[in-house]
């Protein structure tokens, strides 16, 4: 009798397991998830749209070699100048609801300073800042940072020292400052110019994840989650969540790396 019970409670125990087993799987990458791929070896107007007219983009090397000249002025000196240095490579398609955003980049020989992740971008809605990016992107043939954490909303993640993730836009409609910045900032263990670089960003409503692998060594050089629902964040925010928007590549000036395989998909 005991036999008996007890071999009842393993089956069934045996079936709530492979009943879970299946949901686990359904994180795995899958055709049907796919909603944008691009090896970064054809045409790059295809797929992308530029802000900024200075930069430089060539296939090189079975990628996208994306390059912006230094400004040697001092910002504090002379602004426009510097700013005219910046870029930004969006996607022409826009995304809705949980993604993941996978790539691949290499710094190139004199890169410097730091780029960007700018994650479901729309306009805040104003005239002339709509909701669709692309229908104003003359208005950013300078790529001036302002007209980004101004007139955007969107996820930031910045690759510096330390990583940064910002809610943009900075400031509300009567120009009075909003908290931006989730925290705390994740550690950066250091990007080697030459080495390739694996990006995973998964960003759901209300948390993002950000993971970036070198697959020289194998080391995940930066990984962190932050909490997209802190209140500090969201309290005086409409809409409170980034759930659609076109996915961008920011370079300030002197930053050059070659971009492969970018591919977004569903959660």
């Amino acid at each position: 009798m005991k036999t008996a019970l007890f071999l009842t409670g393993f089956f069934f125990l045996l079936s709530l397991t492979s009943a879970v087993e299946p949901q686990a799987a359904t994180e795995e990458s899958t055709p049907d998830k796919v909603l944008f791929e691009d090896s970064m070896t054809e045409n790059w107007r295809d797929s992308w749209f530029l802000d900024g007219q200075n930069a430089t983009l060539e296939h090189r090397d079975s990628g996208l070699a994306f390059l912006t000249t230094a400004s040697k002025i001092d910002k504090r000196v002379d602004r426009a100048a510097f700013d005219a240095q910046h870029a930004v490579l969006w996607t022409r398609q826009s995304f809705e609801g949980d993604l993941r955003i996978t790539y691949k980049f290499t710094k190139l020989p004199g890169c410097s300073w730091q780029k960007l992740i700018y994650v479901q971008a729309r306009g805040i809605g104003e005239p002339p800042f709509v909701e669709d990016i692309e229908a104003w992107k003359d208005l950013r043939k300078v790529a001036v940072m302002s007209d980004y954490f101004n007139h955007m909303d969107l996820i930031a993640l910045s690759l510096r020292d330390q990583i940064r993730c910002k809610r943009y836009p900075w400031h509300d409609r009567e120009g009075k400052d909003l908290e931006s910045e989730f925290k705390p900032r994740a550690e950066n263990k250091g990007m080697e110019i030459g080495h390739e670089l694996a990006v995973l960003v998964e960003k759901r409503k209300a948390a993002i994840m950000l993971r970036i692998t070198d697959t020289k060594t194998g080391e995940a050089v930066v990984d962190h989650t932050w909490d997209l629902a802190d209140e500090r964040i969201l309290e005086k925010r409409d809409p409170k969540f980034i759930r659609e928007g076109r996915i961008g590549i920011r370079q300030m000036g002197g930053h050059k790396i070659l971009l492969r395989d970018f591919r977004v998909e569903r959660l």
